[in-house]
């Protein structure tokens, strides 16, 4: 009997036999498939000469690219680069609305539950958009009946001029309802009478201080920066315009209403009134912003309703009403929350009377006149300057003799 191992180098042997002519078979070459095939690059087309109109083309785009890049300094490209890596506060969430980009979209959704992005800006009322987020806020779902109610406007901030835009301010809005905002606002009352100092003092202010303290100010013996906003009487309009440079965007005038006859009024506005502040977009600047509280999600609808109008109409007075609506949309939010409501603001804007569009024009074309007549003349003094190096380059040379 065979053993073992005998056995197994016989299968070893076969299986050897088997598969070599197979292996080996492969590694030989079939001469039958092989084809001739000539591979040939890609004919180059040597360099041929340049025409005078394509050397011209090449001469004026290296010299506009050298213009391009000679237009700013390099902090001021450093700069423009930087700009650009940043995102814009109009983008940021809700977003700006921009009307030519919903022209292709549907005017009304086909049914109450449909997407955003597919439909046309829907607007409500504020009253409709008060309920829509108290249905979303109640205690089943986000349960915060008592939140803050966020209104955000979008602002047109071009003026008359193209290189001026509305100016960026933070003012204070005294509202028919009030509510408890939650900030922390210390205000320094200017007022002579010891009676009225008693008044601001009880109001909410501070310190109610008079004339005397004008010249501590000065000195810098007494620190206004620990004060949020500042108030006077009108009996120390003549004593605080030194201070003005001090205070600045504080400075009490009757255009920040910071100024008036009724100085407890003034602490009370400055106390319990809405904040808000216009703020331009520094990767936009025709865009710009203005988000602020006007309210709870718990007060009554007409109050909120009355709130967001003073707030708008107060908005509106830092602009022109010549050149168009000041507020391209405003949203109606609640803190904290993504859900949005566009709002129907059209018989809020101001319209500009007749009076005011024609002297608008008038104030244009005076400009346009003047800018023209302007141009004229330095081109009149710039002829004449070529007129008179002319006539001293053909003038013939004076003798040394003659001028000494």
């Amino acid at each position: 009997m065979l053993s073992l191992n005998a056995l197994l180098a016989g299968g070893r042997a076969a299986l050897a036999a088997r598969w070599i002519p197979a292996a080996s078979s492969l590694l030989l070459p079939n001469i039958e498939s092989l084809q001739m095939q000539q591979v040939r690059g890609r004919k180059r087309a040597h360099k041929q000469p340049l025409s005078r109109a394509q050397k011209q083309a090449r001469r004026e785009a290296k010299l506009a690219k050298e213009l391009e890049r000679k237009k700013y300094t390099f902090m001021e490209r450093v700069r423009i680069a930087k700009m650009h890596k940043l995102q814009s506060p109009s983008h940021l969430y809700p977003g700006r609305m921009l009307p030519e980009q919903e022209e292709t979209l549907l005017e009304n959704p086909p049914c109450n539950v449909y997407v955003r992005s597919a439909v046309k800006t829907q607007y409500y009322s504020v009253k409709d958009a008060i309920l829509m987020h108290r249905e979303s806020q109640q205690p089943a779902m986000f349960n915060h009946p008592k939140a803050p109610i966020r209104l955000r406007l979008e602002l047109n901030m071009s003026t008359e001029r193209s290189t001026k835009k509305v100016a960026d301010t933070t003012e204070i809005v005294p509202v028919p309802y009030t509510f408890t905002h939650g900030q922390k606002r210390s205000i320094l009352a200017f007022v002579a009478d010891l009676k009225l100092q008693e008044e601001a003092l009880a109001a909410g202010a501070e310190f109610a201080l008079g004339p005397e303290i004008v010249k501590k100010i000065v000195k810098g013996q007494f620190r206004t920066e620990d004060f949020d906003f500042a108030v006077a009487h009108t009996d120390m309009a003549m004593a605080i315009p030194p201070i003005r440079g001090i205070l600045k965007k504080k400075f009490p005038t009757k255009l920040n209403g910071g100024l008036g006859d009724d100085i407890a009024q003034l602490v009370e506005k400055f106390k319990t009134g809405v904040q808000y502040t216009i703020k331009g977009d520094p990767i936009y600047p025709d865009w710009g912003l203005c988000d602020t509280i006007v309210g709870k999600l718990d007060m009554p609808p007409d109050e909120l309703e009355m709130n967001v109008n003073c707030l708008i109409e107060a908005v509106c007075k830092h602009r022109n009403a010549v050149l168009g609506p000041f507020i391209n949309r405003a949203v109606l939010m609640v803190v904290p929350g993504d859900e949005y409501f566009s709002l129907k603001i059209d018989h809020l804007l101001p319209v500009p009377t007749a009076e005011e569009i024609e002297k608008f024009e008038k104030q244009k074309k005076k400009k346009k006149k003047e800018k023209k007549e302007e141009k004229l003349l330095a081109e009149e003094e710039g002829a004449a300057a070529e007129v008179e190096e002319d006539e001293t380059e053909d003038a013939p040379p004076v003798p040394a003799a003659a001028t000494a």
